[in-house]
C-alpha cells in the first residue's frame, strides 16, 4: 500500500484531477438524439473514441500502430499480446487507460488487474483510471457517475456497475481476485522486469511463471486478456520468454522507433532528425530500448576500438585498387536483411573505410549503388566490385543486376566470392585484432552517413547469440580479405569493368 503520507503523489494526483476535468468539458445544449447518435460512432471507432474523452492525453495525432493494434486486441478476447513498442510510444497510455475505458464503455469488462514490478508501481498506475473515472466529465455524462468506493493508493477501487480495478506486484498472489461474480476479465503487465535482475536466469522464469500461473489463471475463463506492455530489450524479459516459448501461443505487435526504411515510425511526434539525435545520445541502449534487439555490447569489437577517423587519401594513392564489397542478403525483398556495401582502401598496413551502404531494400537499388559509386571512382583509381555469393544468392540477385545494367547503358564487373568460409561469427572475430591496433579506420567525412553509423553500430553488437544484423560486419570482412588480394601499385588510373562510349572498348 502507498503511505498516503507520500505528499508528491496525493499532489499529482489532485493535479491529474483538475486538468482531467477542465480539459473534458460538454456541449450543455447537445440534444438527447445527437448524443445517442454520437455515442453508438464512438464505440465503432476506438480512435475517436479516444479523442473524444481523452484529449489532454493525445497530445500528438494517433500512429498507425495506434490505429490498428488497440482496437484488435479490444476486438479480440481469448489472446495474449505482446505490445513491444519502443519507448515513449504511449504503450501504456493505451493499453493501461484507453483499452480498459473503450471495453467499460461498451459493456464488454468485467474488472482489471494491473501487474507491475512492486505492489506500490501497479497501484501508482492506476491513477490514470481512477481520475478518469472520478474526473472525466464527457465520460461520466455519457455513461453515467463510476467510482463509489477504494483507491489507487490502495492498490483497489471499484466503479458504481461494481467493474473493480485492482494493481499486483510480482510477488503476491492474484488468485480468486473478484468483487461479487465479477472475476476481472482483463489482465495488463507493465514494467515487470529490472534490467539487473534479467542477468539471473532464474529470476527471469520466475517472473515468467507469476504471469502464466499466477495473474492469468485469476482472469475470467468466460472472457479475457492478457496484455504484455514490454519492449524486447533483453533475452531474459518476460515478453522474449513467452515469445519464445513454443508450447504458448502469443500475437506480437512489434513496433521499432525506425520502420524498415531507418525513419520515423511515428512521424507524427518523432521526425528523422529527432531520433537520428536520440540515436547519437543513447548508443547500444537505443538498439535495446528502442529497437525491441537485445544484444551485449563489445564482446568482440569493443567501441574504444572504433575510434580511429582519418581523412582519406586521394583514390589513385591507395596502394591496391578500390574494394566494393557486396554482403546482399538471400532474398530481394525491401523486408530481408540490409544489403550492405563497404568500400576499401588499403595503405600499407591500414585497411580505411571509404564508405558503407546498408539498406533494406530491393535489389534494383542495391546493384544501382554499386553504379553510382562506380561513376565517382571513374578516372581515378581501379575498383573492384564483389558480391559474397552462394547458388542462391547468386540466383537472386543476377537477373535483376542485368535489368539495371540495361538501364544504366553498360555492363558492371562484378567478382563472385564463392570462398568455403568459416562460420561467420569465427571470421568476423578475425577483424578484432586489426581494430585493435587502430589498422581498420574509418573516413571522417562519411561520419554521419547512414551507412557509416549502422556499420559501426552492427560492429558493436557482434557476439554469440546477438539478435543485432551482422551483415556490414560480414561484408567488412570480405572487403578486408580480397583487399589483401588486389595489389599493385603500378596501375592506370581506371575503372574495371566499364564500358567507354567514345572510345568503344572495356577499360
Amino acid at each position: 500500500m502507498i503511505k498516503t503520507s507520500d505528499n508528491r503523489l496525493i499532489r499529482d494526483f489532485a493535479d491529474l484531477l483538475d486538468v482531467v476535468l477542465s480539459s473534458t468539458s460538454i456541449d450543455i445544449h447537445e440534444s438527447a438524439g445527437d448524443r445517442k447518435k454520437r455515442i453508438k460512432y464512438l464505440l465503432g471507432n476506438y480512435e475517436a473514441f479516444c479523442l473524444y474523452y481523452f484529449p489532454e492525453y493525445c497530445f500528438a495525432p494517433f500512429g498507425w500502430f495506434h490505429k490498428i493494434y488497440p482496437a484488435e486486441v479490444a476486438a479480440n478476447p481469448f489472446n495474449i499480446y505482446l505490445e513491444q513498442y519502443s519507448r515513449e510510444f504511449a504503450k501504456s497510455t493505451h493499453f493501461l487507460l484507453f483499452v480498459p475505458l473503450f471495453l467499460k464503455a461498451g459493456g464488454t469488462l468485467n474488472g482489471m488487474i494491473l501487474g507491475s514490478i512492486t505492489h506500490d508501481a501497479a497501484a501508482e498506475k492506476l491513477a490514470d483510471l481512477q481520475a478518469n473515472l472520478q474526473a472525466n466529465q464527457r465520460y461520466i455524462n455519457d455513461f453515467g457517475e463510476q467510482k463509489t468506493y477504494g483507491n489507487w493508493e490502495d492498490g483497489i477501487f471499484k466503479t458504481k456497475d461494481d467493474t473493480a480495478f485492482y494493481g499486483f506486484g510480482k510477488g503476491q498472489s492474484p488468485r480468486g481476485t473478484k468483487f461479487k461474480w465479477k472475476r476481472p476479465d482483463y489482465g495488463a503487465i507493465d514494467d515487470l522486469n529490472d534490467a539487473r535482475q534479467l542477468k539471473n536466469e532464474v529470476i527471469a522464469n520466475e517472473d515468467k511463471r507469476w504471469v502464466l500461473e499466477e495473474l492469468k489463471p485469476a482472469l475470467w475463463i468466460k472472457r479475457w486478456w492478457l496484455v504484455i506492455l514490454q519492449n524486447k530489450f533483453n533475452d531474459n524479459a518476460v515478453t522474449s520468454l513467452i515469445q519464445n516459448d513454443e508450447h504458448i501461443k502469443s500475437i506480437v505487435h512489434r513496433v521499432d522507433i525506425r520502420n524498415e526504411k531507418g525513419h520515423s515510425n511515428w512521424p507524427e511526434n518523432f521526425t528523422d532528425e529527432e531520433i537520428d539525435k536520440l540515436e547519437e545520445s543513447e548508443g547500444a541502449a537505443f538498439t535495446r530500448e528502442r529497437m525491441n534487439t537485445p544484444f551485449d555490447e563489445g564482446t568482440v569489437i569493443k567501441a574504444e576500438w572504433l575510434e580511429h577517423w582519418i581523412t582519406p587519401l586521394p583514390l589513385h594513392k591507395y596502394d591496391s585498387a578500390l574494394v566494393h564489397y557486396l554482403d546482399p542478403s538471400y532474398k530481394s525483398t525491401e523486408t530481408s536483411d540490409y544489403k550492405f556495401w563497404i568500400l576499401l582502401g588499403k595503405t600499407g598496413m591500414f585497411y580505411d573505410i571509404l564508405d558503407a551502404w546498408g539498406e533494406k531494400t530491393d535489389s534494383g537499388e542495391m546493384w544501382q549503388h554499386a553504379f553510382d559509386v562506380d561513376d565517382e571512382v571513374s578516372g581515378k583509381t581501379t575498383i573492384k566490385h564483389v558480391m559474397e555469393a552462394g547458388f542462391i544468392q547468386e540466383l537472386v540477385h543476377r537477373a535483376e543486376l542485368t535489368r539495371v545494367e540495361k538501364d544504366n547503358g553498360r555492363a558492371l564487373a562484378v567478382s563472385m566470392d564463392v570462398r568455403k568460409k568459416a562460420h561467420k561469427l569465427e571470421r568476423i572475430g578475425t577483424l578484432a585484432p586489426l581494430f585493435k591496433r587502430g589498422l581498420i579506420r574509418f573516413n571522417i567525412l562519411k561520419k554521419t552517413s547512414p551507412g557509416m553509423k549502422l556499420l559501426r553500430k552492427q560492429l558493436i553488437a557482434i557476439g554469440e547469440g546477438s539478435k543485432v544484423n551482422d551483415d556490414g560486419p560480414d561484408a567488412l570482412e570480405g572487403g578486408v580479405w580480397y583487399t589483401d588480394r588486389f595489389g599493385g601499385k603500378d596501375r592506370k588510373p581506371s575503372r574495371s569493368g566499364k564500358y567507354n562510349k567514345k572510345l568503344g572498348r572495356a577499360m
